[in-house]
């Protein structure tokens, strides 16, 4: 019989190492390119409501006044290429008057992410006053806000 001392391969033990180090560099990871993928779908939620922020701008220029989606969707989604709702995301748009001297809109937009509800509100700058278009994000409840702004699917 002979034995051959030139043994080649891995030990259980070896292999068990790296698949625990594989494991905890998974771990380690997910998390993080989950939050890339959560930021990306934020991004493309404003990217949405810059579209309908300019389908605004359109709806203006042609018409003399902005346009609400309770009333003049059809003619905002047809017309001036305000972006559709989805399955994950709702726009809302609507009329701002400030101090009956400055007029602009608000657009509100709504993303589902892991069943989470992500709101964020655009402003477009007055007429005619000194504030300035802005992002903001808004909670489910949250008051203060304009007619027809809600946080809810």
């Amino acid at each position: 019989m002979m034995i051959f001392s030139d043994k080649k391969g891995f030990t259980l033990i070896e292999l068990a190492i790296v698949v625990a180090i594989v494991g905890i560099l998974a771990a380690l990871a997910v998390p993080i390119f989950d939050s890339f993928s959560d930021d990306s779908k934020i991004d493309e939620l404003k990217s949405q409501m810059l579209v309908a922020a300019a389908s605004q701008e359109k709806f203006y220029l042609s018409e003399g006044r902005y346009g609400n989606t309770g009333t003049d969707k059809n003619a905002l989604v047809s017309k001036y290429a305000f972006p559709r709702d989805t399955e994950q995301m709702k726009l809302k748009t609507g009329i701002i008057i400030k101090d009956g001297v400055g007029m602009g809109y608000w657009v509100s937009g709504v993303r589902k992410i892991r069943s989470d509800l992500h709101c964020w509100l655009y402003t477009s700058s007055f007429m005619d006053t000194t504030e300035t278009t802005n992002f903001k994000e808004f909670k489910s409840g949250e008051s203060n806000l304009y007619n027809g702004v809600s946080c809810s699917w």
